[in-house]
């Protein structure tokens, strides 16, 4: 299985693309996808976004779980707008200290779920 970094380096070969033309497609910075292939997963300790995964895998034609697992990362479940309305809901009703525990729970469950991996 390739790391992110091979995995890039990879689909430009294959492609014969330029880092510029995987930026295009995927609309990410070029400095991103170079830090990336140069082995940094990014500044900080987090590594890629959910986000940003799923925009490398679009632009490049991959399946999303193949990047996240290249990224060290697991695959978000899917949420639709439904699940999302019902969430913000719940959240909206909750009082500052009381979104406060469910941030750092929220927080704390991600972080497992890497170190997992």
């Amino acid at each position: 299985m390739d790391d992110l970094a091979e995995l890039i380096k990879r689909v430009m070969t294959e492609k014969d693309w330029t880092l510029s033309t995987l930026a295009r497609r995927s609309g990410l910075s070029t400095s991103t996808l170079h830090s990336w292939k140069s082995g940094h997963r990014a500044t900080g300790s987090r590594g890629p976004t959910p986000d940003k995964l799923r925009q490398l895998a679009e632009g490049a034609g991959l399946p999303v779980n193949q990047v996240f697992e290249a990224a060290g990362r697991h695959v978000p479940a899917p949420m639709d707008d439904e699940d999302e309305r019902r969430f913000l809901h719940l959240f909206r009703s909750l009082d500052s200290a009381d979104r406060g525990v469910i941030e750092a729970t929220m927080r704390a469950m991600s972080e497992r779920q890497r170190a997992d991996q």
